[in-house]
C-alpha cells in the first residue's frame, strides 16, 4: 500500500490519460453517427454534398468550390470540381496528370480505390460513377513538403464530364478533417427534382 501511496501522482496521472482516451475513442464512435446532424446541404450542379456546418465555402464558381476551417488555423482544405471534358483520357492519365501539376508524389504504401461500392452509401450514385479512382495517404509536395492527400476522380457512366474532389493537408490536420471529408463523399447524393 506504501508504492500506492508514494506514487499517487503518477497514478492519477495515469487514470486521467485512461480517461481521456476513452472519452477520445468515444467521441470518434460517434462522428460518423452525428455527421448528418451536423452538416448541411450544397448543391453542386446535380449533386448534393453533405458538408459539416464548421466548413466555410471560400471559393465559389459554376464548376467549382473550396472549403476551409475559417474558425481556425489548420492548414487543410477540400476542393469539389467537375471538368465538362475529359477529351478522351482515361481517369488513371486524369489523375496522372493532376498530381504531376500539384507536384505530388504519395508514399510507395498508399493504395488506390478503384470500387465505388466501397466508396458511396446511395446504390444510384454507385451506378452512375461506376469509374472512380480515389487514393489517400501520405505524400509529398514539391519534394519539400509532408502532407495528407485524399483524391476522388469519378466519371459518370456515358458522359464527358469528369469530377475531382480533393483534401489536402498537413499530415495532422487529415486526421482531423479526413473523416468528414470522406464522410461528404460516403453521403453524396442526387438533387431531388420536386
Amino acid at each position: 500500500m506504501d508504492i500506492f501511496y508514494n506514487n499517487i501522482f503518477e497514478w492519477l496521472v495515469l487514470v486521467a490519460l485512461l480517461g481521456a482516451a476513452i472519452y477520445t475513442m468515444r467521441i470518434i464512435g460517434e462522428e460518423k453517427s452525428s455527421f448528418k446532424d451536423e452538416s448541411f446541404e450544397v448543391q453542386f450542379g446535380d449533386l448534393a454534398l453533405r458538408i459539416p456546418n464548421w466548413w466555410t465555402i471560400v471559393e465559389e464558381e459554376d464548376h467549382r468550390l473550396r472549403f476551409e476551417r475559417t474558425d481556425t488555423r489548420y492548414d487543410w482544405y477540400a476542393v469539389y470540381q467537375y471538368f465538362p471534358d475529359h477529351g478522351g483520357t482515361s481517369l488513371p492519365d486524369l489523375l496522372e496528370a493532376k498530381l504531376n501539376e500539384q507536384g505530388i508524389e504519395f508514399d510507395s504504401d498508399v493504395v488506390f480505390e478503384t470500387d465505388s461500392r466501397v466508396i458511396f452509401r446511395d446504390p444510384r450514385i454507385q451506378e452512375h460513377f461506376q469509374e472512380v479512382i480515389r487514393v489517400e495517404g501520405k505524400a509529398s509536395e514539391n519534394v519539400v513538403d509532408r502532407i495528407y492527400y485524399d483524391i476522388y476522380l469519378m466519371k459518370g457512366t456515358g458522359e464527358e464530364g469528369y469530377f475531382i474532389f480533393e483534401s489536402r493537408s498537413s499530415v495532422l490536420n487529415g486526421l482531423v478533417e479526413g473523416p468528414y471529408f470522406e464522410e461528404s463523399l460516403a453521403e453524396l447524393g442526387f438533387i431531388l427534382e420536386s
